[in-house]
């Protein structure tokens, strides 16, 4: 594990400690008849209509996928759907090692390379946190009145913050698409003095995540996968708008609220347990302290939002592992080598 990546599960922990702190008085006042009755009288289309928008973007996502397959060999977006279902299928049942079962299928399954398909997966992770960022920053400063949407003045700070982040990180990326040998030379030779392993370790990373950024071939393709990036983000914040209008009390809630809920998953993400535990507590939180839901409520849509966004993808696609007589063990396995060499 990187010492980054440490870093941000310690943060996520942080926030998270601190959200449910603050939420414990009230828990102790939590009113089970409330949540039963929250619960009873949930909009069961608000409901079809989250997991009809889950499963548009898994479409997108394959349509996606299938450009980054474009300079390997052309491959439809129907054969792509399936390992998309059965992999967030994965992801859903087992955690962070379920994300791998997806690159791992298709290379199976089209006849390609498990590391050509992990560096798709990278990509598909730099376009997913530039589009999602895009959004709930242009969600964040485009609010023109906080008091209305009920969200906190400091977010607005937090939304110029992560612009300037994900500025650097697109000009970082396209620096190493076209420059990527050039870089790792130079970060070798800056680290050298202190670890020589160091700066050559670094610069071949460098180097391969540079060689791995070359599946974009074009600026058209990269248009195209921005655009596709951003609408699959768009139908998730849908999901959520969806999930939460299912309760009569949040017929209110805007697109720019969902998006803020939406960021606050992520950040459980970070430190995902099987089942979307960790997203469920950090948007149960946030649904009480930022928000200011009664804990009834909020606990009614963390349990609503968990079935409709996380658990949406399991029953198609145990079905499609049962139809093409796969054995998630297997997969599993594959996936945790894969995972053990990234």
């Amino acid at each position: 594990m990187t010492n980054a990546r440490v870093i941000a599960i310690l943060s996520v922990l942080a926030v998270l400690g601190a959200l449910i702190f603050h939420t414990m008085s009230t828990w102790r006042r939590f009113d089970w008849t409330v949540f039963y009755n929250n619960a009873r009288y949930v909009s069961v289309w608000h409901g079809i209509g989250a997991v009809a928008f889950i499963y548009a973007g898994f479409l997108l996502r394959a349509v996606r996928w299938s450009i980054f397959l474009r300079s390997m060999k052309e491959v439809p977006t129907a054969r792509l759907f399936g390992p998309t279902v059965v992999g967030f299928a994965g992801l859903a049942i087992m955690g962070y090692p379920g994300e791998l079962i997806r690159p791992c299928l298709i290379a199976h399954r089209e006849n390609l390379s498990i590391s050509s398909q992990m560096a798709a997966l990278t990509l598909e992770r730099i376009l997913d946190i530039g589009s999602v960022g895009v959004l709930i920053s242009a969600a964040i400063l485009g609010s023109s009145d906080l008091n209305i949407l009920s969200i906190p003045a400091p977010f607005h700070r937090g939304g110029l913050l992560l612009i300037a982040f994900l500025a650097v990180l697109v000009l970082f990326t396209l620096l190493l698409a076209n420059k990527g040998e050039k870089v790792g030379l130079v970060l070798q030779h800056l680290l050298s003095p202190l670890s020589s392993r160091l700066g050559q370790k670094l610069a071949d990373l460098t180097m391969a995540f540079g060689d791995d950024l070359n599946i974009i071939r074009d600026a058209k393709s990269l248009a195209q996968l921005s655009t596709l990036s951003v609408a699959i983000w768009f139908l998730i914040a849908l999901a959520y708008l969806e999930t939460l209008h299912a309760f009569g009390a949040l017929r209110s809630m805007s697109i720019v609220q969902a998006l803020l809920l939406l960021g606050f998953a992520l950040m459980g993400s970070l430190v995902q347990l099987p089942a979307g535990g960790t997203q469920q507590v950090l948007i149960i939180t946030a649904l009480i302290s930022v928000f200011h839901m009664p804990a009834e409520l909020a606990a009614s849509c963390g349990i609503l939002l968990w079935l409709t966004i996380i658990m949406a993808p399991v029953p198609v696609g145990l079905a499609l592992i049962w139809q093409e007589r796969l054995s998630l063990l297997p997969l599993l396995d594959t996936a945790r080598r894969t995972r053990a060499n990234v």
